[in-house]
């Protein structure tokens, strides 16, 4: 079968996947999880909550006007936090699964019981199902790029058709932001963060058989990210 399913193999071993694994779930159900319901739910009280909820929606408004038609479609939302995206996709017709590393996330989004939308408590390397389209939303900024070409194999042949990743892009201007923008959360707020080159991203993705289709950029002094479209290249 041709398409999103047909990925090289990539024998390079993880070399801080699983320890990062435990500093992600560790978080999110810690101290974080306040934080980042507010935000989920549109509500964050100070500056640096505003600006990443401004951030997040700008790019999720640019992600869900390229995603459609969505109707009967099936949708791996992966890293779905509190599940909001989901039910978006839901609402627009897909029949949904969304994963999260994070316990009190997942139970969250099942608390509204959204139709056709389902919610597991499971890593990204763990999800083995095959859907019509990936949706990986900054998640890939908790992984090194040494981890990106194993980690990007495994979730892009997750899906048959197309895939929709944002990452937080590296350039001279974005680090500074970054230190700028972890002087207003606070560095014990944080997880550790990867900023990954746009062309490193598009070189991994092309090595593996994919290409970037359309990619759309969202900044602000708190929240960095670039949404990209990806589709099997052509034989």
């Amino acid at each position: 079968m041709e398409g999103f399913m047909e990925v090289k193999s990539v024998a390079k071993e993880f070399k801080q996947y699983g320890q990062q694994q435990r500093r992600i779930k560790e978080y999110f159900d810690g101290e974080a999880f306040g934080r980042w319901a507010a935000i989920s739910t549109g509500k964050g009280n100070n500056f640096a909550q505003r600006k990443l909820i401004e951030g997040r929606q700008e790019i999720h408004d640019c992600l869900m006007e390229w995603i459609e038609p969505l109707e009967g479609k099936s949708v791996l939302d992966a890293g779905c936090g509190a599940g909001f995206l989901s039910d978006h996709f839901a609402q627009q017709g897909a029949i949904v699964k969304g994963i999260d590393i994070s316990t009190k996330m997942i139970a969250m989004a099942k608390e509204r019981g959204q139709k056709n939308t389902s919610f597991e408590v499971c890593d990204l390397m763990s999800e083995k199902g095959e859907y019509d389209i990936l949706v990986s939303m900054d998640v890939l900024i908790h992984y090194s790029l040494d981890d990106m070409p194993q980690l990007l194999s495994h979730v892009l042949g997750r899906a048959r058709e197309r895939a929709y990743i944002s990452f937080a892009p590296s350039t001279a201007w974005f680090r500074f932001l970054k230190v700028i923008g972890e002087k207003f959360s606070g560095s014990s707020k944080t997880t550790s963060a990867y900023l990954h080159p746009i062309q490193d991203i598009e070189r991994i993705l092309n090595e593996l058989g994919y290409k970037i289709t359309r990619k759309k950029l969202v900044s602000n002094i708190i929240y960095n990210a670039v949404l990209v479209e990806i589709y099997p290249s052509k034989n």
